[in-house]
């Protein structure tokens, strides 16, 4: 599998009759360090918008942490075939409208189809913040050991 860099791989978990459903991202960066992502959010009408609601998510913190360039990678070949087709379904007018946004707002833009079972940790990550069944987000960001201070100057 070729690799693009950096890249973020997003995937939701949504379930019926649940109150919430899940998002994960895992976000690879050129030096070899990985930020990762998950959030309960109420629960979305299908399992479209909740892979919509994830790649949304994913997008706004790429771009919050400074990453304009991105290659995003979904297991959903709907959503990826209604982007590349730019096709407009009423159902999703708001995610859509969105999306073309923070599409805009990047300097290059990538997203295609990823098989699942290259995408488990982005999986693992959905189906666990499902589990907690409670609205939440947490990012983890790992901060490179060169840009560390151990002892931080003056007053925290």
């Amino acid at each position: 599998m070729e690799s693009h860099k950096p890249r973020c791989q997003v995937d939701p978990s949504w379930a019926t009759n649940q109150a919430t459903f899940g998002g994960g991202f895992v976000l690879d960066q050129e030096d070899g360090n990985s930020i990762s992502g998950s959030f309960g959010r109420n629960q979305v009408l299908s399992p479209i918008h909740a892979e919509f609601q994830s790649l949304l998510w994913a997008m706004g913190n790429s771009l919050r942490l400074g990453q304009e360039s991105m290659h995003f990678e979904s297991d959903c070949l709907q959503m990826v075939k209604l982007i590349e087709e730019e096709e407009y379904w009423l159902s999703l007018a708001s995610e859509l409208d969105e999306f073309f946004h923070l599409r805009s707002l990047f300097t290059l833009f990538f997203f295609s189809f990823i098989h699942r079972e290259f995408n488990s940790r982005a999986d693992l990550l959905s189906k666990d913040a499902r589990m907690k069944n409670s609205e939440f987000f947490h990012v983890n960001i790992f901060v490179h050991p060169g840009l560390a201070q151990v002892n931080p100057p003056g007053p925290v």
